[in-house]
């Protein structure tokens, strides 16, 4: 990406592998909004161009003299942290830190605002766990971490704020795993929506259609409905301003509207938890009266590894994948387009359609891999076939659109 709204393929040179470093060949990477959002703007780079991926799922090629009690070439293994970059690549190199195995944790100062470490909660897949599928460990790690230091208690109504794949992913924990009582979801994409009430939520508004209907139910209950709010909403624009040259003191000319997050905050009851989760680097709009008038709690998990180390990460990443191999979390209908990551203009496409329609993620498979996921795909549509009237039909049979192949 050479900068916003440019990506092509191109090469670079491989990476060296260094005694504390595994050395990696890409399997699978998924596009994730922080990636949009460096395409988009709303994120930028300390210097261009950049290899964006970071939901990543690599096969293990060499192994650093420190690292071979650990992890073995031919493992494959996918992380948390270190970078947000390098993971479109055919090859990475990854400092990697292992939960409840020893290592050595360092820290640097990023220019952002916090110290990040120099290595990457990582976990070894097992065979079974597909390599498009497991790249959704990374963003339900960054879920967990979120959820898991700021929970809701149990039998909380909950709100979720967007439908996006991190919010599918925390509607799944808040409803599978913590016990919340009830989940709304409030999001403008009513595909999205309908995917998340599949998945654990028990009401949906949209905020472009039912807007006003809304803005009643906040009135309804005097503000006092939901104990919980978690925010996963990226950058969200200015909302349109409201009011005319005629519209007096009640609106004034020129008086922004209610954005979705102000909606949200009337919802919560008066002490309520506001839990931010989404991230963009540019300024967004929270209403600070809100705040003082409810006394409302805002919380988040930091970046900062001075507060929550690496090490610790990687016990979330491990849970993560414990959530994904036991089946309680899902994380089928956020992968809904595979491309090849050597088709320049599927990846583009990729970022450039992302988040219209029902789609969620697009997973970015090597050539290898994307046969694999046919040829798996190809034969459940077979079992499919064989069954008899009554049978459950297993999801996934029309692998042709899911695929995202050429023709």
């Amino acid at each position: 990406m050479t900068s916003p709204g440019e990506i092509n393929r191109t090469l670079v040179p491989d990476p060296e592998c260094h005694e504390d470093e595994i050395l990696l060949q890409t399997e699978a990477v998924s596009i994730c909004s922080t990636d949009v959002s460096y395409f988009r703007g709303h994120l930028f780079a300390e210097e261009w161009p950049i290899i964006p991926g970071h939901e990543y799922v690599g096969r293990v090629v060499e192994v650093g003299r420190r690292l071979r009690d650990d992890v073995r070439p031919g493992d494959r293994v996918t992380y948390w942290g270190q970078t947000d970059f390098g993971g479109m690549a055919e090859y990475r190199a990854l400092r990697p830190l292992f939960p409840g195995r020893l290592g050595v944790e360092t820290a640097w100062y990023t220019g952002r605002n916090f110290y990040d470490a120099d290595q990457a909660a990582a976990v070894v897949l097992p065979s079974h766990v597909p390599s498009d599928l497991a790249s959704v460990i990374e963003p339900l790690t960054s879920v967990l971490r979120s959820l898991l230091l700021n929970p809701p208690k149990p039998g909380d109504t909950c709100v979720v704020l967007g439908c996006g794949p991190s919010a599918q992913l925390a509607v799944q924990v808040l409803h599978r795993h913590l016990g919340a009582g009830s989940i709304t979801v409030l999001d403008r994409n009513g595909d999205r929506m309908n995917v998340a009430l599949r998945h654990g939520a028990s009401r949906a508004f949209n905020t472009d259609t039912q807007a006003e209907e809304l803005e009643a139910y906040v009135r309804e209950h005097h503000d006092q409905y939901a104990d919980y709010v978690f925010d996963a909403l990226p950058h969200i624009s200015a909302p349109a301003r409201s009011g005319g040259p005629a519209a007096g003191k009640a609106g004034q000319a020129g008086t922004p509207g209610k954005d979705i997050r102000e909606i949200a905050m009337g919802l919560l009851r008066p002490g309520g938890s506001y839990v931010i989760y989404g991230a963009t680097a540019v300024p967004q709009r929270l209403n600070t009266w809100m705040i003082l008038a409810k006394g409302l709690k805002l919380l988040s998990t930091p970046f900062d590894v001075r507060s929550f180390p690496m090490a610790r990460s990687a016990h979330v990443t491990a849970v993560a994948l414990r959530l994904v191999e036991s089946g309680l979390v899902d994380p089928a209908p956020l992968i809904t387009t595979r491309a090849c990551l050597d088709d320049e203009d599927a990846v583009r496409e990729a970022f450039t359609g992302y988040g219209r329609g029902a789609s969620m993620k697009t997973s970015l498979l090597a050539p290898s891999v994307l046969l694999d996921h046919v040829r798996r795909t190809a034969a459940t549509a077979g079992t499919v076939s064989a069954l008899g009237p009554g049978d459950a039909v297993p999801a996934g049979g029309a692998f042709a659109e899911q695929t995202g192949i050429p023709g």
